[in-house]
């Protein structure tokens, strides 16, 4: 290919076709180097998007009573305001910014208004997530574990199965959220 562009006679011309001829080298040493890289990453890909699945439903009854803790905590300073003494004072007024207690509060309700609305999105993802497994008999082996915290013993003993059944089928309907949640990342 790089020889049909050498110019005759000049000694340069070749060692400059060599130079190419080694860049082309690394080039394609470089893609395949990318391509082995993607196959790694698609293999752990899967695990990843499962493990990932699991941490958020794990995660899903701790959100719900932090969004119910830091709703009592809005309708609070709205309605009261803040105290002189307030931890969130302090740390406003620590950032370096001259700030009114007005501003402050202002701040904060805003600060507190956009970690539920964050919160509150996480928390209906993963309900959505959840509806499209709740007709599979062994749902109880997903909300069972990741949201009421029973064993796997107790789950198998409400459901009538064995332990390792529970199990298996809580790994088949993680892997088909970690789908709905991921995508095509987690097949």
């Amino acid at each position: 290919m790089l020889m049909d562009i050498i110019p005759h006679g000049g000694g340069g011309a070749m060692a400059k076709i060599k130079k190419e001829l080694d860049i082309e080298k690394i080039i394609q040493r470089a893609v395949e180097e990318g391509i082995k890289a993607g196959y790694k990453q698609a293999e752990r890909a899967p695990l990843d998007a499962y493990r990932a699945t699991e941490r958020r439903l794990y995660a899903l009854p701790t959100l719900i009573k932090k969004v119910q803790d830091a709703r009592e905590k809005l309708q609070e300073l709205e309605q009261y305001g803040l105290h002189e003494r307030s931890r969130d004072i302090i740390r406003f007024r620590r950032s370096g910014q001259r700030r009114s207690n007005e501003e402050i509060l202002e701040a904060l309700i805003m600060d507190i208004k956009a970690s539920i609305a964050a919160d509150e999105t996480e928390i209906e993802t993963l309900k959505k997530a959840l509806k499209q497994i709740e007709n599979d008999t062994y749902y109880l082996a997903v909300k069972g574990k990741y949201l009421d915290g029973l064993s796997d013993d107790e789950i198998a003993q409400a459901i009538s199965c064995d332990p390792s059944t529970v199990r298996r089928n809580r790994g088949r309907l993680v892997r088909v959220l970690a789908v709905w949640l991921y995508g095509a990342e987690a097949v």
